[in-house]
């Protein structure tokens, strides 16, 4: 898993930081269909559906910890983005989850534990800075700090989530080949 994370995580980040300037006019297109809000949920209805097949595929189902973490990130998630008025801000949520769970898993092998986690959420914060810093330079976007803080907020989120799936009182066969 560490050298997929590897690939994938510049690579993800260079997908979010190419379409900085474009995507305005994407989201803008979708709420003059009035399509901005169901596009948002089909995205996070998708990170579910996602999430829970890769747990089913790792074995993690069936731990009771799992249910519990995910219950609880699911009242967590939906009390940070319930009072978000704005559709765009919740994407940050999926963006930067995905940054931090990518980031963890890419870390170096001898970061473990809560070193591992914190390695993983100050990568996440200094990459949705990045993003930010690179959108203060576009004409069409602008420099937001809250949107420094959702990004990672969302790292943290995430982080929450991989801790408390990852973790079960006997090692799994897939927990040997993911550090």
């Amino acid at each position: 898993m560490n050298r997929a994370a590897r690939i994938a995580l510049p690579l993800y980040l260079l997908v979010i930081y190419s379409t900085l300037g474009v995507i305005r006019q994407v989201s803008n297109a979708l709420r003059d269909a009035n399509l901005l809000r169901v596009t948002v949920a089909c995205m996070f209805a998708a990170a579910v559906v996602a999430l829970v097949v890769l747990l089913w595929r790792l074995g993690r189902l069936g731990h009771a910890r799992t249910w519990v973490t995910l219950g609880l990130a699911g009242v967590a998630y939906a009390a940070a983005l319930w009072p978000m008025e704005s559709p765009e801000e919740k994407v940050h949520f999926i963006e930067y989850g995905v940054v931090a769970a990518l980031a963890f898993f890419a870390a170096p092998e001898r970061l473990q534990g809560f070193e591992r986690h914190a390695a993983a959420a100050v990568f996440t914060l200094a990459a949705g800075w990045v993003d930010e810093g690179i959108q203060a330079l576009l004409p069409s976007r602008y420099y937001d700090l809250r949107d420094v803080a959702f990004n990672g907020a969302a790292g943290v989120f995430a982080l929450f989530v991989v801790a408390g799936c990852r973790w079960s009182p006997t090692r799994t066969h897939a927990d040997r080949h993911v550090k």
